[in-house]
């Protein structure tokens, strides 16, 4: 329940300052209509909130980069850990170990005859 109250507050939140942001948007005057906003220029090229043809394009250009640099990235990653995950299942294999699959789960038998490792540092 309390999972649903915050989602449903989330929710408020980001219906209200879409409205919020649609209504600046709309008007002639940008956000000096509903806030107490001082307008410097009306110049679009030195205005951070208006947009010219070539800042939306150079934005949708970077955009496009980033989010096609993190699918490549995403990829090599994966590559790289399937063939070292491949790497290490055929030697295991060549010298007579068992590398269990992901999710399995490994019982040890007698761990209570194990010697216990009591002077805090790995052995």
């Amino acid at each position: 329940m309390r999972r649903l109250i915050i989602l449903l507050a989330i929710l408020v939140i980001l219906i209200i300052s879409g409205g919020l942001t649609a209504m600046i948007a709309s008007s002639a005057n940008g956000a000096a209509d509903f806030l107490p906003v001082l307008t410097i220029t009306a110049d679009p090229n030195a205005s951070s909130t208006m947009m010219q043809p070539w800042k939306a394009e150079q934005m949708f250009l970077f955009l496009g980069f980033v989010v096609t640099s993190l699918i490549g990235m995403a990829a090599l990653l994966a590559i790289v850990f399937w063939l070292l995950d491949r790497s290490m299942q055929n030697t295991a294999l060549k010298e007579g170990g068992i590398v269990p699959n992901a999710g399995t789960t490994i019982e040890v038998r007698n761990a209570d005859k194990l010697p216990a490792n009591t002077s805090g540092t790995a052995s």
